[in-house]
């Protein structure tokens, strides 16, 4: 299989690995060596990842994720698994931007073309909002709703994510949601990859 790492900004790293027969193979991306780096380059990256099977042998591939310093002191997690599918228009039943409860709309653009992204928010009792951004080309796209939808502070919503234009560059959508408690920052987190539409 070939692991394909896209960062913001642009930059991807490849990375070249076998999967044996009736097995796991667990991958650290923060220790992860990319084919022809040294170093750890995806130390603290805010990345997506493409996994393509060169072989045709069909696999199962999931993203889990832990926090609070080492292994040692994890005290919470999320895990969701990979999408199938890229898809031109995205939606999501659930987000909040409430207190201490943050919400991340992370889009992945595995394509080589740039994406203008039309992201629409959804709330009771409130008109629909619509604003575009731009994912590049090969990377990802981090969008923390609270900052970029002022609307949404103090309210829950769903969300419309649609790639524009002619012919619209492919994504794949997933919402992250964190929260505070009992002075813990992130004491409590969930994650999902949003239901492709088209």
């Amino acid at each position: 299989a070939t692991i394909t790492y896209l960062l913001e900004g642009g930059a991807t790293y490849t990375r070249s690995l076998e999967v044996p027969a009736n097995a796991r193979r667990n991958v650290w991306v923060d220790f992860d060596q990319p084919d022809g780096t040294t170093g750890f380059p995806l130390a603290n990256a805010s990345l997506s990842a493409r996994v393509e099977v060169t072989n045709g042998v069909p696999i199962i591939v999931e993203r889990a994720m832990w926090w609070g310093g080492s292994p040692a002191t994890w005290y919470e997690a999320h895990s969701s698994a990979g999408a199938t599918a890229t898809g031109t228009l995205w939606a999501l039943a659930e987000g909040e931007a409430r207190g201490s409860t943050r919400t991340f709309l992370l889009i992945g653009n595995p394509s080589a073309q740039a994406a203008e992204v039309a992201v629409t928010l959804l709330f009771e009792g409130l008109a629909p909002v619509t604003r575009t951004f731009q994912a590049g080309a090969s990377s990802r796209r981090t969008l923390e709703v609270g900052v970029e939808f002022p609307e949404a502070v103090g309210r829950e919503f769903g969300a419309l994510v649609e790639s524009l234009g002619a012919a619209p560059a492919p994504i794949v959508v997933e919402r992250a949601t964190y929260s505070d408690a009992a002075g813990v920052f992130w004491a409590a987190g969930s994650n999902q990859v949003a239901t492709r539409v088209r």
